[in-house]
């Protein structure tokens, strides 16, 4: 009897250190993802706040962008220079949005965004969104598109 009970000790001993690690295995299998999970839902949220920031670039040039439509089409050319278009919105010095700081009108037609060095993404901070006027005819009414500056037409 002596020799079974022996065993089975052995046995519940064994059984219990094997189960000890799968629990450890488990809690480290569950922090992992856990992980995992918290890395993916903070590059999500890096991206959503970077596109919101885009978002209100684009939306502070809108009446700019019109204005300028419409200057072309009366006049048959850009503006050359911020006061000939009167719009308040360029001549604004800084601090124009959350985290935008001004527009400046470019040659061309362009219109730039400059980013806050402070309150924007990171990886805006302090740089320049340029917008440009693609024209779809020759005509001076005709449509026109917004390309970012950088994009090159194939």
């Amino acid at each position: 009897m002596d020799r079974n009970n022996r065993t089975l000790a052995i046995l519940f001993m064994a059984s219990d250190v094997s189960q000890r690690l799968r629990s450890a295995l488990e809690f480290g299998a569950v922090i992992s993802i856990i992980r995992a999970l918290t890395t993916l839902a903070i590059r999500n949220f890096e991206t959503y706040i970077v596109q919101s920031q885009i978002a209100e670039a684009f939306m502070l040039t809108s009446t700019v962008r019109g204005e300028m439509v419409t200057f072309r089409a009366e006049n048959g050319r850009w503006p050359s220079n911020e006061p000939e278009l009167h719009n308040p919105t360029l001549s604004q010095e800084s601090g124009l949005g959350k985290v935008v700081d001004h527009l400046e009108l470019r040659s061309g037609g362009a219109i730039s965004v400059v980013f806050d060095g402070v309150s924007s993404a990171a990886i805006l901070q302090g740089r320049r969104l340029t917008l440009r006027p693609l024209l779809v005819s020759a005509e001076t009414s005709g449509p026109i598109s917004w390309v970012c500056a950088a994009h090159q037409i194939p």
